[in-house]
This record gives structure tokens, C-alpha cells and sequence, in this order.
């Protein structure tokens, strides 16, 4: 039985212009010079027998979330990725509780 693909997207895709493109790579590659940061210091507290918290892992968290809105400026309709999500949802907690 054949199969028949749609040819044609529900809304039309925009595409990146060529400064859009460059600005959204160094995002990505800020987000993951971010993630190494965050991994460094979780592991650098776990050597030591310590919970990774303070106003250093707030200062990184916040600024990661800050990359990530941007990254979302540039890609509107796109949803966030979970795990953004999530720390989102902690964060807002924190700030309620304090």
C-alpha cells in the first residue's frame, strides 16, 4: 500500500539570516562552555565532600537560563528543551521561597 508524504509544512519555516545563524552557533557554544562550568564545579564540590551550591552556581545558572532566552529569541514556536524547563520551575521556587 503506498504511502503519500505531505509536500508541504502546516506554516511556513523561517530561516536564519546569515547573522541570526552566526549569533545563534556562539550561543550554542556558550550554553556548553556553561555546561562544562556547571560539571566542573559539581564535580569540584563532590571531591571535596561538599554540596556544589553558592552564589557562584546561582551567578552560572542564572546566566545559562539568560543564553537559553536568547536562544529562544532567535527561535520563536520552537518549545524549550525540558531540563531548561525544570530548572526554570526550581529556580522560581527558590526565589517564591526566599
Amino acid at each position: 500500500m503506498p504511502t503519500t508524504l505531505p509536500t508541504a509544512t502546516a506554516r511556513p519555516v523561517r530561516r536564519l539570516s546569515l547573522g541570526e545563524t552566526v549569533r545563534f552557533l556562539f550561543l550554542v557554544a556558550e550554553v556548553r562552555f556553561l555546561d562544562l562550568r556547571l560539571s566542573v564545579l559539581h564535580s569540584g564540590a563532590e571531591r571535596r565532600g561538599r554540596e556544589p551550591h553558592g552564589p557562584t552556581l546561582l551567578r552560572l545558572v542564572r546566566h545559562w537560563l539568560a543564553v537559553h532566552e536568547r536562544i529562544g529569541a532567535l527561535l520563536p514556536g520552537i518549545p524549550e528543551p525540558p531540563h531548561v524547563q525544570q530548572v526554570r520551575v526550581v529556580l522560581g521556587f527558590l526565589t517564591e521561597r526566599t
